[in-house]
């Protein structure tokens, strides 16, 4: 896809990148519970190792190692990958980038992908996608689903808005589904598919990624029908000349960081097991997270795709992403007749609603709904109709309505 800015920049760029800080859950649950309670399983966890223990070379605390070419060469060489990843000058220029300059980004990348690499290697293998190609995502956003280019590109595979939407990703003023991190991966994985079909060659789709096929075909034309990455290479763009080394250095440090004396961060207190639920607007978040005993700010982060931080008016149910858990505990509740997201009782939740909001009196004034109301205090529409008695759904220009809300 068409993004006009230099890869080095933007790396530069993504390493101010402030990753979202989250909680690790101590719940524990039964697989049997698992496989029955959730919609999907989404992840598998990787199993953590101190970083003393990944030392194995002996590094001193601040050691910077430094390897020749031969060094370089014969370790891509040993990577198994359906992708070539052949070693040049124009590797090795991001393999140092990665190893010596920007040690603490590569750092918390290892962390991040400790959570986002197994979800994205089970859906490359059920789609028969190279897994190599989850480097990409490196490249393209540190692996930051809150991540937007100066150009517009989000999430963490960097879509444009038009390109999101032709794989089926919505952008709108209230959603960005480029943020969502599972549906935004499958849609790379059709941009992907449709891209092999035109080449048969992973560097030529890679390439397409950052430039577009029309760029990629124009250097095709310009080489003389030649169909190889390094061939139509001084043809590309500038910024795509950088982008498949970049991709190949990726792959290299993200499998040797250890011998480069680079570990996983393990300051980031990531959730390692997530899976998604369908929610509509009946709920506003500040009441699925009392259900749920947890911190609105947390179901906030996990979920960078609802722009405006609450769930929006839309026709069908969206899928909201939470700890593994506590998705188990909302199913539970969802189907219990008496529980607090119990769809004919919601008594219990709303008192604690209530408890930690404030009273407020609202006059309803010319073109208000019930759904804008609701939506600009981040409570239900019909927790609006319960408060004020309203069985038709319908409110009149001066009517007074009671609002609970800490958005007052």
């Amino acid at each position: 896809m068409r993004k006009p800015i230099c890869l080095l920049y933007f790396i530069l760029i993504s390493a101010q990148i402030t990753f979202a800080q989250l909680q690790l859950t101590n719940n524990k649950l039964q697989i049997a519970d698992i496989d029955s309670g959730t919609l999907k399983l989404r992840s598998k966890l990787y199993e953590k190792i101190p970083a003393g223990d990944l030392n194995i070379y002996g590094f001193n605390l601040n050691e910077v190692p430094i390897y020749n070419d031969e060094a370089y060469a014969k370790r891509l060489s040993l990577i198994e990958s359906e992708i070539p990843l052949p070693y040049n000058s124009n590797v090795k220029a991001f393999i140092d980038l990665y190893t010596i300059r920007k040690r603490p980004l590569l750092s918390k990348i290892l962390g991040l992908s400790k959570h986002y690499f197994p979800q994205i290697e089970e859906i490359f293998d059920r789609e028969n996608i190279p897994v190599e190609m989850k480097y990409l995502a490196v490249i393209e956003s540190s692996l930051n689903q809150h991540a937007t280019s100066p150009v517009g590109a989000g999430g963490m595979w960097q879509f444009m808005a038009p390109t999101g939407r032709i794989y089926g990703l919505t952008t709108s003023s209230h959603l960005d589904e480029r943020r969502d991190f599972i549906k935004s991966t499958e849609a790379a994985v059709k941009y992907f598919k449709d891209s092999y079909r035109i080449y048969n060659d992973w560097l030529l789709v890679i390439a397409s990624y950052n430039c577009g096929a029309g760029n990629v075909n124009k250097a095709i034309r310009k080489s003389g029908g030649k169909r190889n990455f390094w061939a139509i290479m001084p043809y590309l763009p500038r910024e795509t000349r950088g982008y498949v080394p970049a991709f190949i250095a990726a792959a290299y440090a993200m499998n040797y960081a250890a011998e480069h004396n680079i570990y996983p961060s393990d300051s980031l207190n990531l959730y390692h097991h997530l899976d998604t639920v369908m929610v509509d607007n009946r709920f506003s978040i500040d009441q699925i997270a009392l259900a749920l005993n947890m911190q609105t700010e947390e179901i906030k982060n996990l979920n960078p795709s609802l722009k405006k931080g609450y769930i929006p008016f839309v026709s069908n149910k969206i899928s909201l992403t939470l700890p593994y858990s506590k998705a188990v505990q909302f199913i539970e509740l969802q189907n219990s007749e008496n529980a607090m997201i119990a769809d004919e009782n919601l008594m219990a939740l709303n008192i604690k609603t209530v408890e930690k909001s404030v009273r407020f009196s609202y006059k309803v004034r010319k073109g208000d709904q019930l759904a804008s109301l609701a939506k600009k205090y981040d409570v239900g529409v019909r927790d609006l109709k319960r408060w004020n008695k309203i069985r038709n759904g319908k409110i009149r220009k001066g009517q007074r309505l009671t609002i609970y809300s800490n958005k007052a």
